[in-house]
């Protein structure tokens, strides 16, 4: 994971963007670009158009606001990566010895969720802070570019990050989604201190099945050097929560997961199970559709 891109929106949570993305990187060298997306004047505009219908304001007073607003987040967004520069990549907390991460930071103009995805393209890795309901990357936004970047997303929660990937939980399931994810995260997996495979269904479901696939993935990481344990049991509750849950009480800093749609012609319908993870999880997620 040598090239990581942090999309940055201009808000507080930027920051534990850009400290996962080192926390990641580190051991790999890996360049870090923070990327903030400024609206384009047309975006504004049309915004503008959707607001004045709810508003008494005119046309020009809300599309200037709208202006003023994208650049004080630009500013924002600049100003928190500065900050990640002094905090942690000139003094760092990974010892006295200068590491070979780099980072920069570029702005651009265009639609924010857009741009951010066909840049997204171009790296190994994404990482996107989980966002207050007002910042520019919404939910259903992070699942547009997670569905269209076909690169893994790390979702950082909104808190303070110490550590990821000493102990990683894999969601596992039988799907290519999973398997895809598991791939992906094979770098991580092999500098884990130590990795556990749970496989968790809803009530009704067999757990001895589900034991026996978490053991199987488990066999199967063990010929590549991954040391692994396996866990599967059913739930009588959501199996996203159970399955966080456990990983937390089994000392996990990081969860990856594939990222599961109902079907291919409604591809950002996805199921609760990834929905919860999206929406909830306040544990890292590394996520590939």
């Amino acid at each position: 994971m040598k090239n990581i891109l942090a999309c940055l929106a201009g808000f507080p949570h930027d920051a534990n963007a850009l400290d996962a993305a080192l926390l990641v990187g580190w051991p790999f060298d890996a360049f870090i670009e923070g990327l903030h997306v400024q609206p384009e004047p047309m975006k504004i505009v049309t915004d503008a158009a959707l607001q004045q219908f709810a508003t008494f304001h005119g046309s020009r007073e809300v599309v200037l606001s709208l202006q003023r607003k994208a650049a004080q987040r630009s500013a924002k967004a600049k100003q928190i990566y500065d900050s990640f520069l002094d905090r942690r990549l000139a003094a760092h907390a990974f010892g006295s010895a200068q590491t070979g991460v780099n980072a920069s930071f570029r702005c651009v103009e265009g639609d924010p969720v857009a741009t951010a995805t066909a840049e997204a393209r171009f790296a190994d890795l994404v990482v996107i802070g989980r966002a207050p309901p007002e910042a520019q990357f919404s939910t259903e936004q992070i699942a547009t570019i997670l569905v269209g970047c076909g690169r893994p997303l790390l979702l950082v929660p909104d808190r303070e990050i110490e550590t990821i990937g000493r102990t990683i939980a894999i969601a596992w399931k039988e799907k290519a989604e999973s398997a895809r994810a598991v791939m992906a995260a094979k770098p991580l997996l092999r500098r884990a201190k130590k990795v556990i495979v749970i496989s968790v269904e809803e009530h009704g479901s067999d757990a001895v099945a589900c034991t026996a696939s978490a053991e199987r993935l488990a066999a199967q990481l063990a010929h590549d050097g991954i040391h692994a344990e396996a866990h599967g049991f059913t739930s009588p509750r959501d199996a996203a929560v159970s399955l966080v849950n456990k990983a937390k009480e089994l000392g996990a800093d990081l969860i990856v997961s594939g990222a599961y749609s109902h079907s291919r012609a409604r591809e950002l319908v996805f199921g609760g199970f990834t929905r919860a993870l999206l929406t909830d999880c306040d544990l890292p997620v590394l996520l590939l559709h």
